[in-house]
């Protein structure tokens, strides 16, 4: 080898070597956050309903973990969460096009034909752990707000238990 293309060879390699070093002092992008997260360490499932009468909430409910699962994994027969509203027309089911489910929160972003649906949702494990102890007990676990088509309203829920 001559040591003209030695010195080509070499400096190939150099800018070889210098363009992984730039790639890799490149920040990486941002994941983009899943749409779809929960992260529970015991069974807040249930259906839940208003303390009292008067919103346009009907009820919330919420799957057991395995549900959560196969959601997550792109099973799209029974969504983990449900929040059943009162509209003109009767009852509408919205289901989640995104949510984050843990032990304290219930965030939840749907659609119905009269525009976007947001829940904010604080879970309190106290007052569901009371609840189930008393059965009838009538404390609120689930506090927080719902958001149709740019109207808010309170929320404050209670588990129903068919009675």
């Amino acid at each position: 080898m001559s040591r003209r293309s030695g010195l080509i060879l070499l400096l190939g390699l150099l800018t070889l070597a210098g363009c992984e070093r730039r790639d890799a002092a490149q920040p990486a992008e941002p994941q983009a956050e899943a749409a779809f997260r929960h992260q529970l360490s015991g069974d807040v499932s249930g259906e839940y309903r208003p303390v009292s009468a008067g919103g346009a909430v009907v009820s919330l409910f919420i799957g057991q973990s395995a549900a959560f699962d196969a959601w997550e994994a792109g099973r799209r027969d029974a969504p983990p969460l449900i929040l059943t509203l009162m509209a003109p027309e009767g009852e509408v089911r919205v289901i989640p096009q995104t949510y984050v489910v843990d032990d304290q929160t219930v965030r939840m972003n749907g659609v119905t034909r009269d525009g976007e649906v947001r829940l904010q949702a604080r879970i309190d494990q106290g007052a569901l752990a009371t609840v189930r102890r008393n059965l009838g007990d009538r404390t609120v676990v689930i506090s927080g707000a719902v958001r149709i088509d740019g109207q808010s309203q309170t929320l404050v829920l209670t588990p129903w238990s068919g009675g």
